[in-house]
């Protein structure tokens, strides 16, 4: 055999072996089967900024997006630079799609993401009073604003959207775009709920998706 023949050979043998296969993840939390007036399973909970007390508890609703329950930060005095998170156990990613169920309410909630470190980190938080929605890039413990938008906030419950590819960052609200933003330091890392300031903050339908296919 040729070093020509050789080599088509190897090729085709090397076409025949199939290539390992890309697994997509998704991850739902919807909170329905976690026991109302206890924190929710899968999360862990971390408070980032001035300390200060925080309290995460599975309540039950009249009309969730999911009924009946939903997962509420329910310690409404908080310092106005005080985040709570309640990170996903188990989650990384850098790339994806993540999307959660926010009720209107005097208070900032929304999503933490590509979090590396209690310092490093990128947060989208919705103001229910008023629809302001921002997008922060945390470096070192120092944040830096990368993107606003504003959306409508009639509704009682609204959906928050979110695309996440390399440093572009796209969000929706109820399906109509909100804001886009560049990620300078685009990192895999945990994902979860946040909330920043005073108020008491809602959420059900906490989706994660990476993306892959």
């Amino acid at each position: 055999m040729t070093r020509k023949n050789v080599f088509v050979a190897l090729l085709a043998v090397g076409l025949l072996v199939p290539t390992p296969a890309v697994h997509a993840e998704k991850w739902r939390n919807h909170f329905d089967a976690d026991a109302p007036a206890r924190p929710p399973a899968f999360f862990d909970f971390v408070v980032i900024g001035t300390p200060a007390r925080a309290n995460w508890l599975v309540i039950q609703d009249q009309n969730p997006p999911s009924a009946p329950n939903q997962l509420s930060q329910v310690v409404e005095e908080r310092p106005a630079d005080s985040l709570a998170l309640a990170i996903r156990r188990g989650v990384t990613i850098r790339d994806g799609n993540i999307s959660v169920s926010l009720k209107k309410q005097p208070g900032r909630a929304g999503i933490v993401l590509r979090m590396t470190s209690p310092k490093d980190f990128v947060t989208l938080l919705f103001d229910g009073s008023t629809g302001d929605a921002e997008l922060t890039s945390w470096r070192d413990g120092k944040p830096t604003s990368i993107a606003r938008g504003k959306g409508a906030a009639d509704n009682l419950w609204g959906r928050l959207d979110l695309t996440l590819a390399g440093p572009a960052i796209t969000a929706t609200w109820n399906e109509k775009e909100l804001l886009h933003g560049v990620d300078p330091k685009p990192a895999a890392g945990q994902i979860g709920l946040a909330t920043q300031g005073r108020g008491r903050t809602s959420f059900d339908e906490f989706v994660i998706d990476d993306g892959k296919k």
